[in-house]
């Protein structure tokens, strides 16, 4: 395999877990609309989430030590940069509903008539769309910096 087709292979699987990630996002801002958010499938798909955003990254880094391009292309590049970072904003901020969807998941195990307060369901909500807001700047810095 050359490293033109290594680097296109990276790429499709690189594009295809970030719509994945925008869906997951949308997947739980939807669950959280609701009266009694399914506190076990929010929990999962949070899992589903953090594993597709370490395989994002790993992607990532093989892409850049061993693509087309090489480390050479991304290190002098701002909008790598400026994509990294707010990757890495996206990781923080989804620290909040990370641990609250495993609190609930715990508090319902403990008692299956648990429901989370409206008010920390719209908290987590808010983290939420924060994630999912920061997706836009970040394909903007992807579109960026392939053209830089």
């Amino acid at each position: 395999m050359s490293g033109v087709e290594l680097d296109t292979g990276l790429a499709i699987a690189h594009h295809i877990l970030v719509f994945g990630l925008a869906i997951m996002l949308a997947m739980e801002l939807a669950y959280l609309r609701g009266d009694s958010p399914p506190l076990v499938r929010l929990a999962g798909l949070d899992a589903g989430y953090g594993m597709t955003s370490l395989l994002i990254i790993a992607i990532g880094v093989c892409r850049v030590l061993w693509g087309a391009k090489g480390w050479t292309a991304y290190e002098a590049n701002p909008f790598f940069w400026a994509k990294v970072g707010t990757f890495a904003v996206m990781g923080l901020s989804s620290i909040a509903p990370t641990l609250a969807f495993l609190n609930w998941r715990k508090a319902s195990r403990a008692d299956p008539a648990f429901t989370p307060q409206s008010a920390e369901v719209a908290r987590v909500a808010r983290w939420v769309r924060i994630e999912l807001f920061l997706l836009f700047p970040l394909v903007g810095f992807a579109a960026a910096m392939a053209r830089h």
